[in-house]
């Protein structure tokens, strides 16, 4: 991943789950508010439309990022919450024991799980 991935005012969450899948294939994100996952049936909502803070802010997600700052990304400037799981084969496990890690070391270990599959 050379630049990150942008979210901002214009970021619609069908170009997110995109672009995140595109910079980590072995990983998947999903955006909700108020229990409501809005990853599958709003992916036309722009994030700032979702946003619960009054002023939300733009940021980025880089590679080197751990799981756990990524989701205070969102919460802090969107409000949102967020869950990052890893593919294991055909199932995804959510990151919550290995929120420590980065995102790049997350997807790592999906794919050495995929290739030993």
């Amino acid at each position: 991943m050379r630049g990150g991935i942008k979210i901002d005012g214009e970021t619609r969450i069908s170009n997110l789950l995109k672009k995140f899948n595109n910079n980590f294939p072995f990983l998947k994100i999903e955006i909700s508010r108020k229990g409501e996952d809005y990853s599958r049936d709003h992916r036309d909502f722009k994030l700032f439309e979702l946003a619960t803070n009054k002023k939300p802010q733009e940021f980025w997600i880089y590679e080197d990022l751990k799981v756990s700052d990524v989701e205070e990304l969102f919460r802090s400037n969107l409000g949102l919450k967020i869950s990052i799981y890893r593919k294991m084969g055909k199932s995804l496990v959510e990151t919550t024991f290995t929120s420590q890690w980065t995102l790049s070391h997350q997807n790592d270990k999906g794919q050495e799980i995929f290739s030993t599959i």
